[in-house]
């Protein structure tokens, strides 16, 4: 069986399972909270204040890292519903298990000269560079040995996940074996890429 069959199979059973807890839900808590169609409905706290239909695919789709503009204008989104739904956070946690790439686990602390730990596996390595004209902005530096050709081409997603909440970040394709972001110390998701209690799903 080849690669893309097993993760077919994977988004298959994952597809399944997201279904059955969601007609469950259905069925214990009354009407308004999911539909056998694999959706859940709830309030959104973004810009519009509207409420928010999540269903399988917009879990896949940020899961996969899909970059399409219309996608990555709703990401934060999908990112604040997922952190607030307990069903919805095991589906895409479950999902970057089964598809991810390479991943790292709990990290040490840093020490009391390195306010910045480094990530480092047997497929990918992070790193973390203050701006020396901006100290608040750091470069995000990933590098990768063995990159495979989706990393080479196209935008990928890391997903950052450890016991309260997740998120998601897309990096630049792979160029001469790595690729970097640039982001403000006190931004969030900096925040939690850095937490040694948090987990990275690169895929």
């Amino acid at each position: 069986m080849t690669n893309n069959n097993v993760q077919e199979n994977h988004q298959q059973l994952a597809q399944q399972l997201f279904c059955a807890n969601s007609a469950y839900c259905s069925l214990t808590k009354g009407s308004g909270h999911g539909d056998v169609h694999g959706s859940l409905r709830g309030p959104l706290q973004g810009k519009n204040g509207d409420n928010f239909i999540v269903v399988f695919n917009d879990i896949f789709q940020l899961v996969k890292g899909n970059s399409q503009p219309h996608f990555v204008a709703r990401r934060q989104h999908l990112i604040k519903k997922i952190n607030t739904d307990l069903n919805l956070r095991k589906t895409y946690t479950q999902l970057i298990e089964q598809l991810k790439f390479a991943q790292s686990g709990l990290q040490v602390a840093a020490s009391s000269n390195e306010s910045l730990p480094e990530r480092l596996t047997e497929y990918f390595s992070l790193k973390f560079k203050r701006d020396r004209s901006h100290p608040s902005q750091v470069y995000v530096i990933l590098s990768m040995n063995h990159p495979a050709e989706q990393h080479l081409t196209n935008t990928f997603a890391v997903h950052i996940t450890n016991d309260d909440q997740v998120d998601c970040l897309y990096f630049p394709s792979i160029s001469d074996g790595r690729s970097q972001l640039l982001m403000e110390d006190k931004d969030s998701s900096f925040k939690l890429l850095t937490d040694p209690n948090s987990r990275l799903y690169l895929m």
